[in-house]
């Protein structure tokens, strides 16, 4: 019976120990995944705002252009302008990615953080257990 009791604690001891491991170490890499989507983020809404100024920029040439130059020059920098746009298009909708990728981390982070959560006070719920049985089986020892 000793060795038995012995031999589910061992297994209960070593679950436990798997499961908080397991526990922080998701937490651990989902933090740095947000870290990293946050910085990716950053460096995406930074080109977000050089080519709208990039775009602002040009806007502001092409009405300042003298009357004999206006039409090639307002051809050519309506393309450019086009093409920014694109490229203020494309990296707006690669923040949207990002953001959306960010928010399934954040939400993978905030469950590994309730799992841990709830892990440690399964951890000592098992103290608890095994405590009143190491009391029963000291008393029947006697």
């Amino acid at each position: 019976m000793s060795q038995a009791f012995k031999k589910q604690q061992k297994v209960l001891q070593d679950a436990k120990r798997d499961l908080l491991k397991t526990t922080k170490q998701a937490a651990a890499k989902l933090a740095r995944e947000k870290k990293r989507l946050d910085a990716e983020l950053k460096r995406i809404n930074s080109r977000v705002k050089q080519n709208q100024a990039r775009l602002k920029s040009k806007a502001g040439r092409l009405a300042r252009t003298s009357k004999t130059m206006v039409e090639k020059t307002r051809r050519t920098l309506e393309v450019q302008v086009a093409k920014y746009k694109k490229m203020v298009k494309a990296t707006r909708e690669e923040a949207r990615v990002v953001r959306n990728e960010l928010g399934i981390v954040r939400r993978d982070l905030a469950d590994a953080r309730h799992h841990l959560s709830h892990a440690l006070h399964i951890d000592r719920a098992i103290g608890k257990v095994e405590k009143a049985m190491a009391r029963k089986l000291a008393a029947r020892q006697k």
